[in-house]
């Protein structure tokens, strides 16, 4: 059988997973699902209901870096070294999972953001979607998973703002982060904090340029000072983001 990758259209972790696979132009059928809807396909595969999850011949594979591991020499022509396994691991920690946290607690107070974000396909800008289904048991079930209170988003504030702040100085001067080629940190990177840099080549564009954020997210967003990450990312989506199913 084709492989079939499971993703949530907007998710960043499930772009991390789908840019490497495209990269190394590795076969697969995608299989786009409605976030808690997807408890009911993927029960039967994995034990821990997230995405991505990659369905192979030779078995499921769980995770943006496991399915990374998969096809890294065909992405990116070599294995990384350690150094550039560690820095992936922190962003995924310290970006990706923080933004998660913070994405959540910005749009569920507006359950019309969310029942757009959800969609398999995405709508425009003028027409209006009403909720997801059971909108308030997915609300609580999301800020339990993420850890939505008070306390954590200060955690996780600190926590994209000292991994982002590494990274820019990085970057001030290299082109890429080993030095040498397009690799993991970078598509780690452009992936996971492409929702902040809103990059038109990435294939969640359609859904979040759907929606008006609100007012307390674009402050926030337009505080954070991380300009410099946001031009690298749409460097690399424009450079490298060409094989986009």
């Amino acid at each position: 059988m084709s492989a079939k990758l499971y993703t949530f259209p907007i998710s960043h972790f499930s772009e991390k997973a789908r840019w490497g696979l495209d990269l190394a132009n590795y076969p697969y059928e995608l299989n786009p699902l409605v976030p808690g809807q997807h408890i009911q396909t993927l029960k039967p595969l994995v034990s821990d209901l997230y995405v991505p999850v990659l369905e192979t011949d030779s078995g499921i594979v769980q995770g943006s870096g496991k399915i990374l591991d998969l096809v890294e020499e065909k992405a990116f022509g070599s294995k990384a070294s350690a150094e550039e396994k560690e820095m992936e691991e922190e962003i995924d920690n310290k970006i990706g999972k923080s933004l998660q946290t913070l994405l959540y607690h910005f749009i569920l107070d507006n359950p019309e953001i969310v029942g757009k974000l959800f969609l398999l396909t995405p709508k425009s800008l003028s027409e209006t979607v009403g909720p997801p289904e059971h909108f308030d048991l997915i609300a609580l079930s999301l800020k339990r998973r993420y850890k939505i209170t008070n306390k954590n988003l200060e955690v996780v504030k600190q926590a994209l703002d000292e991994c982002s702040k590494k990274l820019i100085e990085i970057y001030k001067t290299n082109k890429y982060f080993n030095g040498k080629s397009f690799g993991r940190v970078d598509l780690t990177l452009a992936s996971l904090m492409g929702m902040l840099a809103e990059p038109k080549e990435s294939p969640a564009y359609p859904w979040f340029s759907s929606v008006k954020m609100p007012d307390s997210f674009l402050k926030w967003k337009d505080d954070l000072e991380f300009d410099l990450l946001f031009l690298k990312i749409k460097e690399f989506y424009k450079d490298f983001r060409i094989q986009s199913k």
